[in-house]
């Protein structure tokens, strides 16, 4: 019995500091762009060299990662296997300013010629989508405008296809494969996705 009682104390302990096996990872920020990081040579395929990361563009390194090593946006955009999107916080020409590390800290990178840099207003447009599950219920709300306060057109089940037709900041007109048109918040107002690309 009192093995019984001692291992059941035990495994309640482990299950306070062992990351639950369902648990979703956090969804990602989105900051104001999406840079795709790729090798020098789509003809040889490697990993990029080390990312060297700046306090200040060209200014004090602060940190060295590789590419795989950083924070992807491959949980909500696919890319093929050898490209790393990142999502841009800041610009400065053509430095910009990511995350290095799961703790969201970040730094400025020089951006090397081949690799692309776009904004979300340019990048989303014309793209396939569907809502993320688990968000708060007035994210799965198709309306007339751009704005909360705007008439409902229809509630979305989050399985419906969507087709992002244009982007207002944090809102984009979508067609759902019904054919029904509204705008919705492809992120929260944290800067956070809800969307997934398809």
């Amino acid at each position: 019995m009192i093995f019984v009682r001692t291992l059941l104390v035990f495994l309640f302990i482990a299950s306070l500091f062992l990351p639950a096996a369902n648990a979703q990872q956090p969804r990602p920020y989105s900051g104001s762009g999406v840079m795709i990081i790729r090798p020098l040579s789509q003809v040889l395929p490697a990993d990029p060299a080390a990312i060297t990361f700046y306090r200040d563009p060209g200014v004090e390194r602060i940190a060295e990662r590789a590419a795989g090593e950083i924070p992807l946006l491959s949980s909500i955009l696919k890319t093929p296997a050898n490209e790393y999107p990142v999502a841009v916080m800041g610009k400065k020409g053509n430095w910009m300013r990511i995350a290095y590390d799961d703790a969201g800290r970040e730094g400025w990178v020089e951006m090397a010629r081949w690799w692309e840099y776009t904004t979300w207003e340019d990048f989303l447009k014309g793209r396939s989508a569907r809502l993320l599950p688990g968000l708060k219920k007035v994210a799965y709300a198709l309306r007339l405008g751009p704005s909360e306060t705007s008439a409902l057109v229809s509630p979305l089940s989050g399985q419906e296809n969507l087709r992002l037709v244009e982007i207002r900041g944090d809102w984009t007109l979508a067609i759902t494969d019904t054919g029904l048109s509204g705008w919705l918040t492809w992120r929260d107002g944290e800067g956070r996705f809800q969307i997934l690309l398809q």
